[in-house]
């Protein structure tokens, strides 16, 4: 990716780019490190609500929100998703993440018995991951026979299921 399609996406010119940046990394960096607060900022805002919504409505608005997040700039998603994983220190990417799963493993604690599963971190780990691979192969492959209203329904249907203890 150059330094011209970077301010293409960001919507600003490249001058402007190099008064605030001394490279093309530092810029993807920033632009990264925002996406990572505004996710981390929206999962805080929902999972820690005091009276949370049913555990079906919760999961499709927290899909439906990260999906949000994704199509608000999709051509700076898909950069950062392939080339901000290889520029970012993998410190910065754990922390995220790790942060993204104790917020998620808090919101299951008090879920307690209505949900199958015993090892809460496990839990938050699977279901954390396997909704950020599904959305990030979704925003880059952008199958034909998936639109966001289907992704929406699947990866609720996935979690709900998930910590059925009918399941």
């Amino acid at each position: 990716m150059t330094t011209s399609r970077v301010a293409q996406v960001a919507g600003v010119s490249v001058g402007t780019l190099y008064q605030y940046f001394a490279h093309r990394e530092a810029v993807i960096e920033a632009l990264q490190e925002r996406e990572l607060e505004r996710a981390g900022s929206m999962l805080e805002r929902l999972l820690k609500n005091p009276q949370p919504p049913s555990d079906r409505e919760l999961s499709r608005t927290v899909v439906e929100e990260l999906l949000r997040l994704y199509r608000a700039a999709p051509g700076l998603h898909r950069v950062l998703a392939v080339e901000g994983l290889r520029l970012a220190p993998p410190e910065r990417v754990q922390a995220f993440d790790a942060r993204s799963v104790a917020l998620v493993k808090a919101f299951l604690s008090f879920a307690g018995p209505r949900i199958r599963p015993a090892n809460l971190e496990a839990a938050a780990f699977v279901i954390y991951q396997s909704v950020r691979a599904t959305m990030l192969s979704y925003l880059l492959a952008a199958p034909a026979s998936v639109d966001d209203n289907v992704l929406v329904a699947e990866l609720t249907e996935l979690i709900i299921r998930y910590l059925s203890r009918e399941a």
